[in-house]
């Protein structure tokens, strides 16, 4: 999921949420048991007074905030203040119980079966049950909003407490992407809408199990969030949040320095953090954030279809020069196979900047300057291609300034065009549903962090079933020989193997390159602790997630 839209992500899937501090993923086996303390730490002790309400700032309107239709992977996290998934990932990423009490699996790794709570209503006060289960999985499936659900065959009730879920292939991220990567709904408020990708934008639904209800909407300009006082957890530490939306990124910190708002759920571009830092009034809550920039290139579009041309423009782009100069170094480089470096899995296959070689790629592809006025011809015309990106995001607007300077270091004509995300996802990543042939030449685009420890996600990214298992494969790129590699990451219940059909398709992404990574910040969150200083910090995402407002125990 985008930074901004990007990620759907259940996404995000997704969605969502990074290892970091070196922390690794934990396995499919790692749920923590009832009674062990996960959450407790001194950055989750709140302030003695709370704001209310609490105004927080984010990016983007996220449409009405339900499991199957949100935009960014802010969106994600919001749904979470309001639906709770069968299992959870605490600020450090162990799995707990949600939702579930518990579940066994079969030797097989095909049959699941869940214990569900049975102490849990609805924000309206209906009990929650094993149908709100079958029928949420059966409708994101159908929706096409939860790839990480996909390998379920059949799931029925043995009770209104217990589920039995029967996977149609072992699956090792079942637990870690799927359960705990996807939220319930209520059946009986959802049960006429049709599942249909792409037309769910006008139901807003509201109603969940979560920490907070979802008491108004003001599309284009906030979320009204209520405390829940009977949450399974424990009521939340604060009463009322209001989430406006704010797309300028200066006016959001203009905004956090007169108090007129007390924190932004966006991380802090490199250039303010210092500036911030010095504010006696706000805070930085720092971390690791794996949130990812990567530059697209149209394989569905000549020239971007030949592998010579794809190989020219990464060589030619200096991503260290990004970090040290459009990030002020506060970041890393992300390897060719694009996972970040810290990842467990990751192999970490290493760039090369090497402009004369990227000339000399193009000549072969057939790019020359034939009237040596410095641009390259493409079928007899001088190239002029568009680079998109996100005029409201700094560091996109700064990066595409310098990766058309270095395209035209070797012979590529070229030129910015950064929209509003809204409008830039129309030629991208149309209503959020991937196709053949996107409407655009390169464009910088930002994954959420989540995307990156879900060793899953690389399915829905790279699959050439556009819209389908491809959910997320903005690339216009079919390659048959990296589906055989996705489809064969899953097959096998043994992680082990899993992480070795990992490391096949990421040497496949370095060696196709169907994308090229750029560079991955870090995180600095800022809010102003008179107003609320219980934020946590989940590991590679920041202070977003539903743990900031939650008692200190629970994630027993």
């Amino acid at each position: 999921m985008k930074k901004s839209p990007r990620l759907l992500f259940w996404l995000v899937l997704l969605m969502f949420i990074l290892a970091a501090c070196q922390t690794a993923a934990p396995s499919a086996e790692e749920v923590v048991p009832d009674g062990q303390d996960t959450a407790a730490t001194p950055e989750a002790t709140a302030a003695a007074t709370v704001a209310d309400p609490l105004i927080v700032l984010i990016d983007n309107d996220e449409g009405p905030i339900t499991p199957p239709n949100f935009n960014t992977f802010i969106g994600y996290y919001l749904v979470g203040w309001v639906y709770d998934p069968l299992f959870a990932r605490t600020p450090d990423l162990q799995v707990v119980p949600a939702l579930a009490t518990g579940y066994t699996v079969s030797d097989d790794g095909l049959t699941w079966t869940i214990q569900l709570r049975d102490d849990v209503k609805w924000h309206d006060g209906e009990p929650f049950t094993a149908e709100d289960v079958i029928f949420s999985y059966n409708f994101l499936v159908d929706a096409g909003r939860a790839a990480t659900l996909n390998a379920i065959e059949n799931i029925e009730a043995t009770n209104e407490h217990e589920v039995v879920i029967t996977l149609s292939s072992p699956n090792p991220f079942f637990l870690r992407e799927g359960l705990a990567g996807s939220f319930i709904m209520p059946e009986h408020i959802w049960r006429d809408q049709e599942p249909i990708s792409g037309e769910l934008s006008q139901f807003q639904g509201q109603i969940g199990t979560g920490a907070y209800k979802l008491s108004e909407i003001v599309p284009g300009e906030s979320y009204t969030f209520v405390a829940n006082p009977d949450y399974f957890r424990g009521p939340p530490k604060v009463n009322t949040i209001i989430a406006k939306i704010v797309k300028d990124r200066t006016q959001q910190f203009n905004q956090l320095r007169t108090a007129a708002a007390h924190a932004v759920l966006s991380s802090v571009p490199p250039a303010q953090v210092e500036q911030l830092a010095s504010d006696p009034a706000i805070k930085l809550a720092q971390g690791s954030d794996f949130f990812n920039y990567i530059f697209y290139l149209n394989g569905s579009r000549p020239p971007f279809d030949k592998l010579e041309v794809r190989q020219a423009v990464a060589k030619a782009i200096d991503t260290k020069m990004l970090v040290d100069t459009v990030l002020l170094g506060q970041g890393v480089e992300l390897p060719l196979s694009w996972y970040h470096p810290e990842i467990p899995w990751a192999p970490n296959v290493p760039r090369e900047f090497d402009p004369e070689e990227a000339k000399t790629l193009l000549d072969t592809a057939g790019l020359t300057d034939s009237d040596g006025d410095g641009i390259r011809e493409f079928n007899g015309q001088p190239t002029a291609f568009e680079v998109l990106c996100d005029t409201n995001n700094p560091v996109e607007v700064r990066s595409t300034e310098l990766i058309i300077g270095m395209l035209q270091d070797i012979g590529l004509g070229a030129t910015q065009k950064c929209l509003d995300i809204d409008t830039e996802v129309t030629f991208i990543w149309p209503n959020f549903v991937a196709v053949a042939e996107p409407d655009y030449d390169m464009a910088i685009w930002g994954w959420s962090s989540g995307t990156q420890f879900q060793q899953g996600f690389v399915t829905g990214l790279l699959h050439s079933d556009f819209g389908g298992v491809g959910w997320a494969n903005l690339t216009g790129l079919a390659d048959p020989e990296m589906d055989a590699l996705l489809e064969g990451l899953t097959s096998n219940p043994d992680q082990a193997a899993a992480d070795d059909a990992s490391r096949a398709i990421q040497e496949r992404i370095a060696g196709t390159l169907p994308f090229i990574p750029l560079m991955s910040p870090g995180g600095n969150f800022a809010y102003r602790p008179e107003a609320y200083d219980g934020w946590v910090y989940m590991n590679g995402t920041g202070i977003v997630s539903s743990w900031s407002f939650l008692p200190e125990n629970a994630a027993q």
